[in-house]
């Protein structure tokens, strides 16, 4: 009998010290005047899913910023909490917020503890924060920008990273695309996508 190799499945997340982050797919590509993120709805546990139609984005700061998570519920929104007190206390400057957060978050007892990975943005940037103390901002790609998080995150960002450099299509076009393709391969993701869109507003003519 022909051995055959099992279909491929997306690897965990490895944070170290036990701690992995399996399931989810966010994406968040940026192109032309808009910024689009999204996420799916399962919530796995092992090799069970807990929930189809979990929220798993967040506008914060008067709704002009995006904020996604993989990883454990409670600790996101524990995560989120503090990173919208950095927003007020940085008057919404994005780039500050992140790396503070990511400073605490790597160096306080408690929060290192929490198990999740965060996908945030404006209508400028996107950053990924880990509890690593990692604050990374995506190259930029054909005009545009793109990063993902999650087990489904790989796929998400190739197949985001094709459409942007060979296509016209819109950052929602791309991202809808990709977390399909995402979530077709990924077992850890579904088909129940939740979008949010961030559009620069155009300069309006003085006379």
């Amino acid at each position: 009998m022909n051995n055959v190799a099992p279909h491929p499945t997306a690897q965990p997340l490895d944070l170290g010290e036990g701690r992995r982050i399996r399931s989810t797919t966010v994406l968040c590509v940026r192109r032309g005047n808009s910024v689009v993120m999204a996420a799916d709805g399962q919530v796995s546990l092992g090799a069970t899913v807990m929930k189809q139609s979990a929220r798993k984005l967040r506008r914060l700061y008067n709704e002009k910023i995006l904020a996604g998570f993989a990883g454990s519920t409670a600790d996101a929104f524990s995560l989120f909490t503090r990173f919208e007190a950095k927003l007020e206390q940085y008057n919404g400057q994005l780039g500050r917020a992140a790396v503070e957060l990511a400073r605490d978050w790597r160096t306080d007892k408690l929060l290192r503890q929490l198990q999740a990975l965060l996908l945030v943005a404006d209508t400028q940037q996107i950053f990924l924060l880990s509890g690593d103390g990692d604050v990374i901002e995506p190259d930029t790609v054909a005009n545009g920008s793109i990063a993902a998080i999650g087990s489904g995150g790989t796929y998400a960002i190739a197949a985001a990273t094709a459409l942007l450099q060979n296509t016209e299509l819109s950052a929602r076009e791309i991202v809808e695309r990709s977390m399909k393709i995402a979530a077709d391969i990924c077992v850890y993701s579904n088909q129940n996508i939740v979008l949010e869109e961030l559009t620069i507003e155009p300069a309006k003519a003085t006379v």
